[in-house]
Protein backbone atom coordinates (compact mmCIF):
# COMPACT_ATOMS: atom_id res chain seq x y z
CA UNK A 1 0.00 0.00 0.00
CA UNK A 2 1.22 3.64 -0.81
CA UNK A 3 -0.17 6.45 0.93
CA UNK A 4 0.19 9.82 -1.34
CA UNK A 5 -1.48 12.83 -2.48
CA UNK A 6 -4.45 12.75 -5.05
CA UNK A 7 -3.51 14.27 -8.47
CA UNK A 8 -5.55 16.11 -10.54
CA UNK A 9 -5.81 13.74 -13.20
CA UNK A 10 -7.46 10.73 -10.53
CA UNK A 11 -10.76 13.53 -9.79
CA UNK A 12 -12.69 11.36 -11.49
CA UNK A 13 -11.61 8.10 -10.59
CA UNK A 14 -12.02 9.45 -7.16
CA UNK A 15 -15.35 11.09 -7.87
CA UNK A 16 -16.33 7.27 -8.87
CA UNK A 17 -14.97 5.52 -5.24
CA UNK A 18 -16.61 8.08 -3.85
CA UNK A 19 -20.23 7.61 -5.42
CA UNK A 20 -19.77 3.55 -5.57
CA UNK A 21 -18.33 2.97 -2.17
CA UNK A 22 -20.74 5.43 -0.13
CA UNK A 23 -24.21 3.94 -1.76
CA UNK A 24 -23.19 0.25 -1.75
CA UNK A 25 -23.06 0.57 1.80
CA UNK A 26 -26.19 2.74 1.90
CA UNK A 27 -27.98 0.31 -0.43
CA UNK A 28 -27.00 -2.93 1.90
CA UNK A 29 -27.44 -1.69 5.32
CA UNK A 30 -30.05 1.21 5.08
CA UNK A 31 -32.07 0.10 1.61
CA UNK A 32 -31.35 3.43 0.33
CA UNK A 33 -28.60 5.14 -1.64
CA UNK A 34 -26.92 8.10 -0.19
CA UNK A 35 -26.14 9.86 -3.61
CA UNK A 36 -29.11 10.82 -6.17
CA UNK A 37 -28.85 9.58 -9.60
CA UNK A 38 -27.02 7.55 -11.70
CA UNK A 39 -23.65 9.83 -13.15
CA UNK A 40 -21.29 8.80 -10.28
CA UNK A 41 -19.05 12.11 -11.53
CA UNK A 42 -21.70 14.66 -9.25
CA UNK A 43 -19.18 13.50 -6.95
CA UNK A 44 -15.98 15.36 -8.42
CA UNK A 45 -18.14 18.00 -6.19
CA UNK A 46 -15.65 16.47 -3.35
CA UNK A 47 -12.09 17.00 -5.14
CA UNK A 48 -13.26 20.31 -6.56
CA UNK A 49 -14.47 22.24 -3.49
CA UNK A 50 -11.56 20.56 -0.89
CA UNK A 51 -8.84 20.86 -3.17
CA UNK A 52 -9.40 24.58 -3.66
CA UNK A 53 -10.38 24.53 -0.01
CA UNK A 54 -6.87 22.80 0.61
CA UNK A 55 -5.00 22.49 -1.96
CA UNK A 56 -3.22 18.65 -1.85
CA UNK A 57 -4.83 17.83 1.25
CA UNK A 58 -6.16 14.66 0.12
CA UNK A 59 -4.82 11.48 0.84
CA UNK A 60 -5.55 8.46 -1.06
CA UNK A 61 -4.49 4.78 -0.57
CA UNK A 62 -3.18 2.75 -3.80
CA UNK A 63 -2.88 -0.90 -4.21
CA UNK A 64 -1.46 -2.62 -7.24
CA UNK A 65 -1.86 0.69 -9.36
CA UNK A 66 -5.57 1.43 -8.42
CA UNK A 67 -7.65 3.81 -5.73
CA UNK A 68 -8.01 1.72 -2.80
CA UNK A 69 -9.26 4.56 -0.55
CA UNK A 70 -9.28 8.31 0.13
CA UNK A 71 -9.29 10.80 3.13
CA UNK A 72 -9.26 14.68 2.83
CA UNK A 73 -8.21 16.58 5.60
CA UNK A 74 -8.38 20.00 6.68
CA UNK A 75 -5.69 22.22 8.86
CA UNK A 76 -7.57 24.66 10.64
CA UNK A 77 -6.31 27.14 13.25
CA UNK A 78 -7.69 25.17 16.51
CA UNK A 79 -7.84 21.90 14.68
CA UNK A 80 -7.79 19.38 12.13
CA UNK A 81 -11.18 18.12 10.16
CA UNK A 82 -11.49 15.12 9.15
CA UNK A 83 -13.43 15.02 5.17
CA UNK A 84 -14.75 12.20 3.97
CA UNK A 85 -13.20 8.40 4.15
CA UNK A 86 -13.83 6.04 1.41
CA UNK A 87 -12.12 2.71 1.05
CA UNK A 88 -12.84 0.02 -2.40
CA UNK A 89 -14.68 -3.24 -1.16
CA UNK A 90 -12.31 -4.54 -3.37
CA UNK A 91 -9.39 -4.13 -0.57
CA UNK A 92 -11.40 -4.81 2.48
CA UNK A 93 -9.67 -6.16 4.87
CA UNK A 94 -6.23 -4.96 4.00
CA UNK A 95 -6.32 -1.77 6.42
CA UNK A 96 -6.86 1.09 4.13
CA UNK A 97 -9.00 3.61 6.11
CA UNK A 98 -7.06 2.71 9.79
CA UNK A 99 -3.65 3.58 7.44
CA UNK A 100 -5.22 7.05 5.92
CA UNK A 101 -6.49 8.16 9.60
CA UNK A 102 -3.25 7.25 11.12
CA UNK A 103 -1.49 9.13 8.31
CA UNK A 104 -3.95 12.58 9.15
CA UNK A 105 -3.38 12.07 12.82
CA UNK A 106 0.47 12.19 13.10
CA UNK A 107 0.23 15.14 10.53
CA UNK A 108 -2.55 16.41 13.05
CA UNK A 109 0.50 16.88 15.90
CA UNK A 110 -0.83 18.23 19.12
CA UNK A 111 -3.83 19.61 17.24
CA UNK A 112 -7.12 17.93 17.99
CA UNK A 113 -9.14 16.03 15.29
CA UNK A 114 -12.58 16.62 14.16
CA UNK A 115 -14.84 14.89 12.31
CA UNK A 116 -18.76 14.07 11.81
CA UNK A 117 -19.47 10.51 10.71
CA UNK A 118 -22.48 7.73 10.67
CA UNK A 119 -23.92 6.60 14.16
CA UNK A 120 -25.70 3.51 11.79
CA UNK A 121 -21.97 2.51 10.58
CA UNK A 122 -20.62 0.31 13.22
CA UNK A 123 -17.35 -0.33 11.42
CA UNK A 124 -16.90 3.56 10.93
CA UNK A 125 -17.32 4.56 14.90
CA UNK A 126 -15.59 1.31 15.89
CA UNK A 127 -12.11 2.77 13.30
CA UNK A 128 -12.49 5.97 15.13
CA UNK A 129 -12.75 4.85 18.71
CA UNK A 130 -10.30 2.26 18.16
CA UNK A 131 -7.91 5.41 17.44
CA UNK A 132 -9.31 7.66 21.14
CA UNK A 133 -11.63 9.46 19.10
CA UNK A 134 -14.71 10.01 21.62
CA UNK A 135 -18.41 11.44 20.89
CA UNK A 136 -18.94 14.69 20.93
CA UNK A 137 -22.71 15.56 20.50
CA UNK A 138 -25.20 13.09 18.31
CA UNK A 139 -27.79 14.71 15.77
CA UNK A 140 -30.58 13.98 13.84
CA UNK A 141 -30.14 13.91 10.25
CA UNK A 142 -33.82 15.60 9.19
CA UNK A 143 -35.44 16.36 5.82
CA UNK A 144 -38.76 17.85 5.35
CA UNK A 145 -40.72 16.49 2.64
CA UNK A 146 -41.10 17.95 -0.85
CA UNK A 147 -43.87 20.37 -0.86
CA UNK A 148 -44.60 20.99 2.60
CA UNK A 149 -45.84 24.66 3.44
CA UNK A 150 -43.27 26.80 5.06
CA UNK A 151 -43.59 29.95 7.54
CA UNK A 152 -43.02 33.27 6.11
CA UNK A 153 -39.02 34.49 6.19
CA UNK A 154 -38.45 36.38 9.83
CA UNK A 155 -37.76 40.11 9.01
CA UNK A 156 -34.76 39.14 11.21
CA UNK A 157 -33.30 36.93 8.46
CA UNK A 158 -31.17 38.42 6.16
CA UNK A 159 -28.65 37.09 3.50
CA UNK A 160 -24.87 37.07 4.58
CA UNK A 161 -22.43 39.69 3.79
CA UNK A 162 -18.42 39.84 3.14
CA UNK A 163 -18.11 42.15 5.84
CA UNK A 164 -19.92 39.71 8.60
CA UNK A 165 -17.09 38.02 8.50
CA UNK A 166 -15.29 38.80 11.65
CA UNK A 167 -19.12 38.25 13.25
CA UNK A 168 -19.47 35.06 11.91
CA UNK A 169 -15.77 33.82 12.99
CA UNK A 170 -16.03 34.87 16.54
CA UNK A 171 -19.60 33.49 17.14
CA UNK A 172 -18.38 30.53 16.23
CA UNK A 173 -15.68 30.43 17.95
CA UNK A 174 -17.47 31.73 21.22
CA UNK A 175 -20.21 28.77 20.98
CA UNK A 176 -18.44 25.47 19.55
CA UNK A 177 -14.52 26.91 20.85
CA UNK A 178 -13.23 26.55 16.73
CA UNK A 179 -12.33 28.65 13.84
CA UNK A 180 -11.97 28.34 10.27
CA UNK A 181 -11.62 32.14 8.51
CA UNK A 182 -10.84 30.17 5.45
CA UNK A 183 -14.02 28.09 5.01
CA UNK A 184 -15.96 31.63 5.70
CA UNK A 185 -14.06 33.29 2.93
CA UNK A 186 -14.30 30.66 0.59
CA UNK A 187 -18.56 30.60 1.23
CA UNK A 188 -18.38 34.67 0.80
CA UNK A 189 -16.76 34.72 -2.04
CA UNK A 190 -18.03 32.13 -4.21
CA UNK A 191 -19.11 33.20 -7.76
CA UNK A 192 -20.75 29.57 -8.30
CA UNK A 193 -24.46 30.03 -7.00
CA UNK A 194 -24.36 26.77 -5.48
CA UNK A 195 -23.52 28.17 -2.02
CA UNK A 196 -25.83 30.30 -0.35
CA UNK A 197 -25.78 32.14 3.16
CA UNK A 198 -28.32 33.85 5.70
CA UNK A 199 -28.11 35.80 9.41
CA UNK A 200 -30.36 36.09 12.03
CA UNK A 201 -30.16 39.80 12.66
CA UNK A 202 -31.59 40.73 16.47
CA UNK A 203 -30.92 44.72 16.87
CA UNK A 204 -28.04 45.07 15.11
CA UNK A 205 -26.20 41.77 16.74
CA UNK A 206 -25.43 37.96 14.70
CA UNK A 207 -27.18 35.55 16.83
CA UNK A 208 -27.00 32.71 14.03
CA UNK A 209 -25.78 31.85 11.18
CA UNK A 210 -26.30 28.73 8.37
CA UNK A 211 -25.06 28.60 4.77
CA UNK A 212 -25.97 25.90 2.50
CA UNK A 213 -24.88 24.12 -0.68
CA UNK A 214 -27.26 23.03 -3.71
CA UNK A 215 -25.62 20.69 -5.97
CA UNK A 216 -26.51 17.25 -7.44
CA UNK A 217 -24.01 15.86 -6.03
CA UNK A 218 -24.44 17.83 -2.30
CA UNK A 219 -27.83 19.40 -1.38
CA UNK A 220 -27.41 20.10 2.48
CA UNK A 221 -27.83 22.66 5.36
CA UNK A 222 -24.42 24.08 7.03
CA UNK A 223 -22.87 24.55 8.31
CA UNK A 224 -23.90 27.13 10.91
CA UNK A 225 -23.89 27.92 14.47
CA UNK A 226 -26.91 29.63 16.53
CA UNK A 227 -27.25 31.04 20.08
CA UNK A 228 -30.85 29.91 20.30
CA UNK A 229 -33.18 27.60 19.18
CA UNK A 230 -35.14 30.93 17.53
CA UNK A 231 -32.49 31.92 15.20
CA UNK A 232 -31.91 28.39 14.48
CA UNK A 233 -35.88 27.78 13.48
CA UNK A 234 -35.55 30.68 11.50
CA UNK A 235 -32.56 30.14 9.81
CA UNK A 236 -33.40 26.75 8.91
CA UNK A 237 -36.94 27.44 7.38
CA UNK A 238 -35.47 30.87 5.23
CA UNK A 239 -33.38 28.01 3.98
CA UNK A 240 -35.30 24.92 2.97
CA UNK A 241 -37.14 28.00 1.09
CA UNK A 242 -34.35 28.27 -1.29
CA UNK A 243 -34.59 24.42 -2.37
CA UNK A 244 -38.21 24.56 -3.84
CA UNK A 245 -38.39 20.50 -6.01
CA UNK A 246 -35.45 19.32 -3.69
CA UNK A 247 -35.08 17.74 0.07
CA UNK A 248 -31.95 18.82 1.46
CA UNK A 249 -30.60 16.79 4.46
CA UNK A 250 -29.89 18.70 7.82
CA UNK A 251 -28.45 17.91 10.71
CA UNK A 252 -29.67 18.75 14.17
CA UNK A 253 -28.62 18.16 17.40
CA UNK A 254 -30.55 15.80 19.47
CA UNK A 255 -30.42 17.70 22.62
CA UNK A 256 -32.02 20.50 20.97
CA UNK A 257 -35.64 18.84 22.01
CA UNK A 258 -37.65 22.42 21.64
CA UNK A 259 -35.89 22.94 17.68
CA UNK A 260 -36.33 19.16 17.10
CA UNK A 261 -39.89 19.58 18.61
CA UNK A 262 -41.13 22.66 16.02
CA UNK A 263 -39.11 20.94 13.14
CA UNK A 264 -41.55 17.56 13.26
CA UNK A 265 -44.70 20.02 13.80
CA UNK A 266 -43.38 21.67 10.85
CA UNK A 267 -43.51 17.90 8.82
CA UNK A 268 -39.78 16.76 9.44
CA UNK A 269 -38.36 13.34 9.28
CA UNK A 270 -35.50 11.51 10.49
CA UNK A 271 -32.98 10.50 7.92
CA UNK A 272 -30.15 8.90 9.92
CA UNK A 273 -28.26 9.69 13.10
CA UNK A 274 -24.73 11.51 13.13
CA UNK A 275 -21.97 11.54 15.80
CA UNK A 276 -19.50 14.76 15.81
CA UNK A 277 -16.21 12.80 17.48
CA UNK A 278 -13.22 14.65 18.22
CA UNK A 279 -9.47 13.32 19.18
CA UNK A 280 -8.30 15.50 21.96
CA UNK A 281 -9.59 18.59 23.61
CA UNK A 282 -12.94 20.54 22.54
CA UNK A 283 -15.45 22.44 24.23
CA UNK A 284 -19.11 21.57 24.93
CA UNK A 285 -21.57 24.10 22.43
CA UNK A 286 -22.32 26.62 24.41
CA UNK A 287 -25.30 26.72 21.64
CA UNK A 288 -26.41 24.92 18.76
CA UNK A 289 -24.47 23.70 15.91
CA UNK A 290 -25.33 22.44 12.39
CA UNK A 291 -22.37 20.64 10.70
CA UNK A 292 -22.56 19.61 6.89
CA UNK A 293 -20.59 17.51 4.78
CA UNK A 294 -19.81 19.54 2.32
CA UNK A 295 -17.31 20.75 3.47
CA UNK A 296 -16.55 18.69 6.85
CA UNK A 297 -14.58 21.50 8.42
CA UNK A 298 -16.36 21.67 12.18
Amino acid sequence: MILRELRTDEWDGLARLIFHSTNDWYEKNLNRGCFPGDDPLTCRIFPEVYEALDPGCCLVAEIDGQLAGSCFYHPRETHFALGIMNASAEFTGQGVARSLLEEVIRRAGDKPVRLVSSALNLDSYSLYTRAGFRPLAVFQDMILPEGTPLPPISKKVRPVRISDLNDLIRLEEKISGIRREKDWRYFLNDTTGVWKGVVYEDEGDITGFLFSIDHPGSRMLGPGVMRDDEAAFNLITAQLSHFAGHTPVFLVPAQETKLVSRLYQLGARNLEIHLSQVLGEAMEPAGIVMPTFMPETG
